[in-house]
């Protein structure tokens, strides 16, 4: 479609799924040392050059939602042609002292408001007044224009390998982008039925072109049956004392680990990284559950957990390339041991029945239909899919970073809230640091605080597990002493006696 992009089912899905109440972005927030710009105008003028040619390598970035008419079709990325930086590029300061807290509650109130879908839907905000000199860039995009895999790469485009390499952003050259006209309404209600007449052809081709490979179709046949019914088994609703009716403000709050513990605990039990930041999260929703009266034996929380199928060649492309496994956290197991190994079968099994393959098919299942349809679907899809909570974890670079000069301190990440849902929970890992950012509904879980701190509770109960079972003696099973290794071998069955013993 000339001058326009059809968004994918999957990106088009979070379009459809954002109400007034549930919005459908993310982001992350990054904390730099000070400066050699200092703050202000200057730093922000600074951004603003470097942002703008590095643009050009993110075209999405200057692109708005245009939706076809009467809805017939899935909804097209095209240029804005009044795109202006001044829009999208924020400035923001925090109160003294300039803290965690102050931090927090400045991220609550960006997230507690939508997008504006006239515009690209993206925000960054440099936020100032951070203790010790220190600055921000609080980040916003639309979850229909990225996951948390391209959030990440992008993201890193806007920042440095060294210190000062071009602080000025010559080394990325000026911007040379010219808005492309975007067609009419008509146009794009025209396409969109062409495109729908032509359909049919396009798929008995790809029809043909998989016949020719039976092998290949009877694996994706059999794995997608069989993720079908794995999914099968996470149909129904989702309630427990983590749920409710999403209001639209929001509360955040994050917390720091040592990355070399969760390896610790990795070296005692085995399994992922991934495996420990669930066993974690198990723990600290285990302990919360108690904090509010509530029995963990009568609550089985269930997470999604979206897990990426970006490969290699796709690192800077936008949109969305995930799928998603449905985890049933451990919160009734009380031995931090059990906890983490009944997670680990959990996972195992999981992909031994493919069940992301089967999450792929029904995630992309609704771009088959028009557009109106398409939203139904997407909404009655979550509601029958039962899921208490979303934990994502997105790894990242284990090297400094830096921008305009000021190395890149640590990183917290940002998640969303589905309808019916009241916490969010995303992992980021950052030069040795495991860092998690808990996203709530700021009236359902006003009490975030305690839960963030159940959840180092449990983090400190699962590394203190692991040291105990390093310094466990080795188990070995006693041995025979050598020369009565070597008396039982002279009278083992089969021997011959000497001449003149008894026999």
């Amino acid at each position: 479609m000339q001058g326009a992009q059809k968004l994918t089912p999957l990106d088009a899905s979070f379009l459809h799924l954002e109400t007034p109440r549930t919005h459908m972005h993310i982001g992350g927030v990054a904390i730099f040392d000070p400066s050699p710009l200092g703050t202000g105008r200057a730093l922000y003028e600074a951004l603003a050059r470097a942002i703008a040619p590095r643009l050009d390598l993110m075209p999405r970035y200057r692109q708005k939602v245009e939706f076809v008419p009467l809805s017939l079709d899935t909804p097209v990325w095209v240029d804005d042609p009044d795109f202006e930086m001044s829009n999208h590029l924020l400035r923001a300061a925090l109160p003294k002292p300039g803290g965690d807290l102050e931090l927090q509650e400045l991220i609550g109130r960006v997230f507690s408001r939508p997008l504006d879908r006239r515009r690209p839907l993206w925000e960054i905000y440099i936020v100032e007044g951070l203790r010790d000199g220190r600055w921000a860039l609080l980040t916003k995009s639309h979850h229909a224009m990225v996951d948390g895999i391209s959030n990440l790469e992008l993201a890193t485009i806007l920042l440095d390998v060294e210190p000062d390499p071009e602080p000025d952003g010559r080394a990325f050259g000026v911007s040379h982008w010219e808005p492309e006209e975007s067609p009419s309404s008509m146009g794009l209600l025209i396409n969109s039925l062409r495109e729908r007449v032509t359909r049919p052809a396009r798929l008995l081709s790809a029809a043909r072109a998989v016949a020719g490979q039976p092998g290949r179709l009877g694996n994706a046949l059999r794995d997608t049956a069989s993720g079908l019914v794995a999914m099968a088994d996470h149909f129904g609703t989702s309630s427990s004392a983590i749920n409710g009716r999403t209001g639209p403000s929001r509360s955040y709050r994050y917390s720091r680990f040592p990355l070399e513990d969760f390896r610790t605990i990795k070296a005692a039990f085995g399994g992922t990284i991934n495996d420990i930041v669930l066993a974690v999260v198990s723990g600290g929703l285990r302990r919360f559950l108690i904090t509010r009266g509530v029995d963990p034996e009568d609550e089985a929380l269930q997470a999604l957990c979206p897990v990426s199928i970006r490969d290699t060649r796709e690192r800077t492309a936008l949109g969305n390339r995930l799928t998603m496994l449905l985890v049933k956290l451990p919160t009734a197991e009380a031995d931090p041991k059990r906890r983490i190994a009944a997670v680990r079968s959990t996972v195992d099994a999981l992909k031994a029945r493919k069940q992301a393959v089967g999450a792929d098919f029904l995630l992309n299942l609704a771009g088959f239909a028009p557009s109106t349809l398409h939203a139904m679907v997407a909404r009655a899809s979550l509601r029958q899919i039962a899921f208490n909570l979303i934990v994502t974890n997105v790894p990242g670079p284990q090297f400094p970073l830096y921008c305009q000069g000021a190395k890149l301190v640590e990183v917290f990440p940002i998640a969303f809230l589905y309808d019916g849902q009241e916490l969010a929970i995303a992992i980021f890992s950052y030069c040795g640091t495991l860092n998690f950012g808990y996203l709530v509904d700021s009236q359902g879980m006003s009490d975030v605080d305690v839960f963030a701190e159940c959840v180092g509770e449990a983090f400190r109960e699962l590394v203190d597990a692991a040291k105990f079972e390093a310094a466990r003696p080795p188990v070995t099973s006693r041995q025979p002493s050598a020369r009565r290794q070597r008396a039982v071998r002279t009278t083992s069955v089969g021997s011959t006696p000497r001449r003149g013993s008894v026999g």
